[in-house]
């Protein structure tokens, strides 16, 4: 530091500590300069704007098989045959999946068959027999009437006549015997032909296709062990169109409407659009208050599979309406309130807030107008009156 700037510094101090003691003040045109300067804060503003609003509901969901099968046996038995993995893709009425006691009732089928044979031809032999009785019968019956004649003609004794008679009921009653046979032969075979159809569809029944076509997703059993008619033990899913379903709150129940209100789903991070509610409860369930709505997902991207977890958003209302950044609406003096710069001042507005969307919030029954430059950097500092310095638009 040189001498002169030393001297300079040193008279300055000297002469300043003279005022003060002196008692002198800053002239007044400089303190109102100073004063001026300290009110003045800077601020950003950004113009108020009509945007989209909407009221939402943020809801987990579950995604599900729009179409799947639990398949069950149609008869009792041990599972002796498995023919699916899981995970295994199937075809309906074309994969086959199990089979029960396949031994049991194909020998069971045989022995009908062959009952059936047996009752065919006892059939046959009854209708011999009743052609054997008959014929008799007609030899009777004309010995009857000749020995009829010859009696009436006294050339025969009482008792000649009596076996003949005898021998042409006897032969009557055998041919009755004998049709009467056949129709018992022939209830016998009708009986054998259902047993048949009965075993036939047991056996049928015992090998059980796949009824639609998609996944294995579930296998309940393993060969060898029992199976009971009914008891699903194994579920086929198809993955090709799923379903998104989710549960609301009862209190919106009126303003959600199938084949008109929207949800945004996500799954995995995989973004599904807007899908259409496709069903709605007919019901609220009583303890929960809830009620379930759905919508389709056809052609699901990959990884989008039954089970897993959806981000659901429910959209109610949507409008376009007046609206400003989120956080610059405070609360001053009870009231709502933004400012905006007006002539180079903050000016207080008050806002009556409505839904708030993607960080803006509508504001309604408000002065505000679109385009006002509303103050969103150093809002929090300043008042009504405030001289404001703008450094900056958003």
């Amino acid at each position: 530091m040189n001498n002169n700037l030393l001297k300079f510094m040193t008279f300055s101090g000297v002469f300043f500590m003279f005022l003060v003691t002196q008692g002198c003040t800053v002239p007044e045109t400089v303190a109102a300069q100073s004063t001026d300067l300290e009110r003045r804060f800077p601020v950003a503003v950004t113009a108020a704007q009509e945007r989209n609003f909407e009221e939402r509901i943020v809801v987990q969901g579950t995604l599900l098989a729009k179409t799947y099968a639990m398949v069950a046996p149609r008869v009792d038995g041990i599972l002796t045959d498995m023919f699916v993995e899981d995970g295994q893709r199937v075809e309906a009425d074309k994969t086959p999946l199990f089979q029960i006691d396949k031994e049991v009732l194909e020998q069971a089928y045989e022995i009908s068959l062959q009952d059936k044979a047996v009752a065919a031809c006892a059939r046959i032999d009854g209708a011999a027999q009743v052609a054997a009785a008959q014929a008799q019968y007609d030899k009777m019956k004309l010995d009857y009437e000749r020995f009829a004649r010859l009696k009436e003609e006294k050339a025969i004794t009482q008792d000649a006549m009596e076996q003949v008679n005898a021998g042409y009921k006897v032969a009557e009653a055998q041919l009755k015997r004998a049709k009467t046979a056949v129709k018992l032969y022939e209830e016998q075979e009708k009986k054998a032909v259902a047993a048949l159809a009965i075993s036939q569809k047991r056996l049928d029944d015992s090998l059980v296709y796949s009824p639609i076509d998609g996944f294995i997703s579930y296998r309940g059993k393993k060969e060898g062990e029992f199976a009971g008619a009914g008891v699903p033990i194994i579920r086929v899913a198809d993955t090709s169109v799923l379903e998104v379903s989710a549960f609301l709150p009862g209190e919106y129940y009126p303003r959600v409407k199938s084949g008109e209100s929207r949800l945004r789903v996500t799954v995995s991070g995989i973004d599904l659009g807007e899908l259409t509610v496709s069903y709605k409860s007919p019901e609220i369930q009583d303890q929960l208050r809830t009620f379930e709505v759905k919508c389709l997902v056809e052609a699901p991207p990959e990884g989008v599979v039954p089970g897993a977890m959806a981000q659901i958003e429910a959209v109610l209302d949507m409008h376009t309406s007046l609206g400003v950044p989120q956080e610059i609406i405070q609360v001053r003096e009870n009231k709502s309130t933004v400012f905006v710069l007006d002539d180079g001042k903050a000016k207080a507005v008050e806002v009556r807030p409505g839904l708030s969307t993607d960080g803006w919030t509508e504001v309604v029954d408000s002065a505000l107008a679109p385009g006002d430059k509303v103050i969103v950097k150093g809002y929090n500092l300043v008042n009504d009156g405030t001289s404001v310095d703008v450094v900056g638009e958003e």
